[in-house]
């Protein structure tokens, strides 16, 4: 079959792709138009949004798989690529830039060595990316065979059928990479005010911003999956005014209602308890001792359905600093985290100055596939006014 552009719709060229949990489309940078309102409403087009389904584009109907990356190869001569990350609304018509993606940057690297950007080392090529999205740089380990990035390994991450390649990130330095300061309002504990409830949270800033609370403030036990989550009468809406207060804290909205528009993906919200046993939505069972911490992450309004990697990232770097609600939380570990998720488990290294608690950096192992390489189609704009 022949791919041809049709003279009707414009094409773009692009790449579906797996990377840990979560799915997305990637591009080039440059195949997007410079203005950014216009860039937008073309991934929106693209996307399907606003639609629940997203049945009319590349959408998959939930946020983690309601992603876009662009790629370019930087003028850092620190570093080979770099990239934007975007958050794609479903319902409704966002496309939030504000946020990162551990997951689908573990495909980053994959993505410049299929589109030759940088060149391949066997068995192993290391990329040093450049976040634009978190003024941060992430170095990048990737199992090379044949020439290209292979998808056949042993690794299994809690989440995604069958086994492939490690590749493993290393995020230098995470800290204050989005507002500036780890711990961006100064404090280990902030109290929020949310109509007449007060919640004690950590705010905390590592490779993404996460709004931590201890489960039973809001009468969780925090073994929740997220169908119980999201049964739970009332509990979404008070998380969302609890991140849209953290929202005005930092600054990043005057009107707290706003934020859900105007700030909808970041920060995250996490319910933090100690270790505990519980089911998984897959079938398994997770046992008290295999894990260091408990965590439900929403992310865009809606329980996570297992854990977003940054926001992993940064619970484990918060379990490092003390005073913090996941510090208090965490069974004292060495150099890794072990995070309990409603899918299982997910592990994250964790360097720090003991003295200090300075995050020299944070690394996961995630594995990744190219689905689908080719061009998407969208609609003349102005025809649809």
């Amino acid at each position: 079959m022949v791919c041809d552009d049709s003279t009707l719709q414009y094409g773009l060229e692009g790449r579906l792709i797996r990377g840990g949990t979560s799915k997305g489309f990637f591009s080039r940078r440059d195949a997007f138009p410079d203005d950014p309102d216009r860039r937008d409403e073309i991934i929106l087009e693209l996307f399907g949004t606003p639609d629940s389904l997203q049945v009319d584009g590349l959408g998959g109907s939930h946020t983690h798989t309601s992603k876009l990356m662009l790629i370019d190869d930087s003028n850092r001569p620190d570093v080979d690529l770099s990239y934007e990350y975007a958050q794609v609304g479903i319902e409704n018509p966002t496309v939030d830039w504000s946020g990162n993606c551990g997951n689908l940057l573990s495909a980053v690297g994959v993505f410049g060595l299929l589109e030759s950007i940088i060149q391949p080392d066997e068995p192993k090529t290391t990329v040093r990316i450049y976040s634009k999205n978190t003024n941060s740089i992430i170095e990048q380990d990737i199992p090379i065979e044949n020439g290209e990035p292979t998808p056949y390994g042993s690794y299994r991450i809690d989440g995604v059928p069958g086994a492939g390649a490690r590749i493993q990130s290393r995020y230098l330095e995470p800290g204050g990479g989005m507002l500036g300061d780890t711990l961006p309002t100064g404090n280990t504990i902030d109290e929020l005010e949310v109509g007449e409830n007060s919640y004690k949270v950590s705010i905390v800033d590592a490779t993404n911003v996460t709004v931590f609370l201890r489960a039973d403030a809001l009468n969780c036990t925090g073994t929740e999956l997220p169908a119980e989550l999201n049964a739970t009468e009332g509990l979404l809406t008070e998380l969302e005014q609890i991140r849209g207060a953290a929202c005005v804290e930092l600054g990043l909205v005057d009107n707290a209602a706003d934020a859900i528009d105007q700030r909808p993906t970041m920060p995250f919200v996490a319910l933090i308890t100690k270790p505990q046993a519980y089911e998984t939505t897959v079938g398994s069972s997770v046992a008290r001792d295999e894990i260091d911490v408990t965590a439900r992450m929403v992310s865009t309004q809606q329980p996570h359905h297992a854990y977003a990697t940054t926001g992993a990232m940064c619970l484990a770097a918060a379990t490092r600093i003390h005073g913090t609600i996941p510090a208090e939380a965490a069974r004292g570990t060495g150099d890794a985290v072990r995070i309990g998720h409603p899918k299982g488990t997910m592990t994250i290294g964790v360097d720090a100055d003991s003295v200090t608690e300075q995050i020299r950096h944070v690394s996961i192992g995630r594995t990744a596939r190219q689905l689908m390489s080719g061009k998407a189609f969208y609609r003349d704009l102005d025809r649809l006014k």
